[in-house]
């Protein structure tokens, strides 16, 4: 019997500590708030008591003690307006209507009534309060207020409690979607951001897809050969045999270098969803440019009329692996490109080269005329996709405005990472 009564004991605290004001989640804020409310609606209470006032003349003295038990009553019932408005508003009902010590209590009923509940709720709430309050000034006159102004009293202290209530709410839903607004902005900025990450990933994976298709192509002509000559009558030489073995490891070497990039990409953490969804199902691509192929895509930039300077100290950069070539040739590209869009007829300065071991890429524009520093035009999934190249490269990539002019620039290893 014991343990059978336990889980009823432990429901009836726990519905207790729910009936609690101190269970209620309150900021420091509304804490102050409440407590000078409280404490103000007493004070307004106490005040009823003293008997030099003449703000109970009217009431009898068989009815000030069930005046002064609801006013008390309804100052404590300020403890759940915030948490429960649409009960207390019930509860308070009668008290609004009979008694006089209430009167502050009652405002602020109304008032979290109008905050808190739908305006459908509220509104018709609020206007039978007022109704049950007009008939007060029959019941117990209040001395030297005649019904005229006894009306406009009341009137508009409900009114203007619930005036108040409903532009509260208002501005709490006003806050409240905006901040929804955002973190949905927010939400769907990381999306978008995300996105133009794994297209990146996407772009990088088939690069390497078709250098590594070419690797295992060598493999294979050079095998093919090897094979093809030992079964005929003219076997190949000492020489040949070696020349093709150093092609085949040179070329494993460098297959099982690319595979492992391709890995690198697929595997990291950034990316979402499983390595299948990356591998490409369209043909391979034509084949990737190189760090040779800079040059010729200044060339064709000048060609295309846009104001190239370049500074390209490509030979000390020849024996760079692949993927940082590539890198390298898609920096200077995007740096042309966001060039001829945004600053037609600006003068483009092109700077690759090495600076303490790194490889540096640089290219810098003139900001358009009229554009300021903050609203700076082509920032966006073109440059964010750099970054995440040049991140998986193992360097660093900024971009920005620096003394008038837009800058992007690319930190490379020189190295394979």
């Amino acid at each position: 019997m014991v343990s059978a009564a336990l889980p009823v004991e432990g429901g009836r605290r726990s519905v207790l500590a729910g009936l609690s004001p101190l269970h209620v989640r309150r900021s420091r804020v509304q804490w102050l708030v409440d407590c000078l409310l409280f404490a103000f609606a007493l004070l307004i209470w106490a005040s009823y008591w003293d008997p030099v006032r003449d703000g109970t003349a009217g009431v009898p003295d068989w009815f000030l003690p069930w005046d002064f038990a609801m006013g008390i009553a309804t100052c404590c019932a300020l403890w759940w307006s915030r948490s429960h408005p649409l009960a207390v508003g019930l509860v308070v009902f009668v008290p609004a209507a009979l008694s006089a010590s209430a009167a502050f209590a009652v405002v602020v009923v109304i008032y979290r009534m109008a905050a808190h509940l739908r305006p459908k709720v509220s509104v018709p709430l609020v206007g039978a309060y007022l109704a049950a309050a007009i008939p007060y000034h029959a019941l117990f006159p209040v001395p030297g207020v005649d019904w005229t102004s006894w009306l406009i009293v009341i009137s508009l202290l409900h009114l203007l409690a619930l005036s108040f209530g409903l532009l509260t709410r208002s501005r709490r839903l006003v806050l409240e979607g905006l901040r929804a607004d955002a973190a949905r902005e927010r939400r769907e900025s990381a999306s978008r951001l995300e996105g133009v990450r794994r297209a990146e990933r996407e772009r990088i994976a088939r690069e390497m897809h078709d250098v590594l298709a070419h690797r295992v192509s060598l493999l294979s002509v050079h095998a093919g050969a090897l094979e093809y000559r030992t079964a005929g009558d003219a076997p190949p030489t000492l020489d040949e045999v070696r020349a093709a073995a150093a092609v085949i490891r040179q070329n494993a070497h460098l297959a099982v270098e690319e595979l492992r990039q391709v890995l690198v990409v697929l595997r990291d953490p950034a990316a979402n969803g499983p390595a299948s969804e990356v591998v490409p199902t369209s043909p391979p691509e034509p084949p990737q440019p190189l760090l040779r192929d800079v040059s010729r895509l200044v060339d064709e930039a000048r060609g295309a009329g846009q104001r190239v300077t370049a500074r390209l100290e490509l030979e000390p950069l020849a024996d760079l692996p692949d993927n940082v070539q590539r890198t390298v040739y898609r920096t200077v590209q995007e740096g042309l490109t966001n060039a001829r869009k945004h600053a037609v007829g600006a003068v483009v300065t092109v700077d690759v080269g090495l600076v303490d071991g790194q490889v540096c890429v640089a290219v810098a524009n003139p900001l358009p005329v009229g554009v300021t520093a903050s609203e700076v035009p082509g920032v966006g999934a073109g440059l964010i996709g750099l970054a995440e190249r040049v991140r998986l490269d193992g360097g660093s990539f900024e971009y920005g405005v620096h003394d008038g002019e837009f800058r992007l620039s690319a930190h490379l290893p020189r190295e394979r990472t």
